[in-house]
């Protein structure tokens, strides 16, 4: 959850980027402009299953991420256009998990 939070320059993006020479811009414009979005999530230790135990791929693990959060509360409302903004101006969407390549602390460092 944090990780999709980390990412509220998308919300601040549009702010500064004009698709037409109009002063009003409400965003909806932009995804024909950016690029696929690709989450590369390091160090991955997460079994890839929804609530029901079945499994699922590492694209639905992304979709569920960006599923509104619950709450009337200014953080959820923050949570919630951080993810409505991803999901609006990235259409084309993965994700892509790297498990941590060993689990001793030492074997990291050498």
């Amino acid at each position: 959850e944090s990780s999709i939070d980390t990412l509220s320059l998308v919300v601040e993006m549009t702010k500064y980027i004009r698709t037409s020479t109009s002063k009003e811009e409400d965003g909806t414009s932009f995804a024909q402009f950016f690029p696929k979005f690709l989450w590369v999530v390091r160090d991955f230790s997460l079994q890839l299953v929804n609530e029901h135990g079945k499994t699922i791929t590492s694209k639905e693990y992304l979709e569920n991420a960006l599923l509104e959060m619950p709450g009337v509360s200014e953080k959820s409302a923050n949570k919630n256009r951080i993810r409505s903004a991803i999901k609006g101006f990235f259409q084309q969407r993965d994700c892509f998990p790297l498990v941590r390549p060993v689990e001793d602390e030492k074997m990291l460092q050498s």
